[in-house]
């Protein structure tokens, strides 16, 4: 069964907004979520991601609050234009301009949870690449340590590009929790 909507931590990494400020517009009710049941997990839809990345998005002279914006992207919604968002008569935001890339980083989230896979029989349970023991975070540990993806692409020829980016993408939105496996001090000098 598919996940439907965003955790706040996913809306956090693909909108380029800090963890807090979503918590924030949560809790005092300017976006709004639903909780899942079963795990209490909070969950935003793509509106409220989006919303988020466009309040960032604006120039500090342009003042949107995210509840706001939030609306306005629904009526673009409703009204079927995607392509701009109205603020009274005067003032029109290129939404595809304003949220591509967040588009983008969106499409490319859906494909990762396509492709990465959580199994306890394969390294222990971390989320790895499908058909492959290539962890997520590993990807993710290269990219930041300054290589390239073509450099991960080389190292992984059977994996594309995309695949790649998908994966670092989920390891950021899906950092790993609790202490370390093991007893590490015991292995010491």
């Amino acid at each position: 069964m598919p996940v439907l909507g965003y955790t706040p931590q996913e809306v956090a990494v693909l909108s380029g907004v800090k963890l807090s400020v979503v918590q924030k517009a949560i809790t005092g009710g300017k976006i709004p979520a639903r909780t899942e049941r079963g795990t209490n997990r909070r969950r935003l839809d793509a509106t409220a991601l989006l919303a988020l990345a466009l309040v960032r998005s604006l120039p500090e002279e342009l003042h949107l609050s995210a509840n706001d914006a939030y609306r306005l992207l629904k009526q673009s919604e409703e009204s079927g234009e995607h392509a701009t968002v109205s603020i009274g008569d005067l003032v029109r935001i290129d939404a595809s301009k304003a949220l591509g890339d967040v588009r983008r980083l969106m499409a490319l989230y859906e494909r990762a949870r396509e492709r990465i896979v959580s199994d306890p029989d394969i390294m222990g349970g971390a989320p790895t690449i499908r058909g492959t023991r290539i962890t997520a975070q590993a990807i993710l540990d290269r990219i930041e340590a300054g290589d390239t993806i073509d450099s991960v692409l080389d190292d992984y020829p059977y994996l594309d590009r995309e695949t790649v980016e998908a994966a670092a993408v989920y390891a950021k939105a899906n950092p790993v929790r609790g202490r370390p496996a093991g007893k590490p001090w015991r292995h010491g000098s």
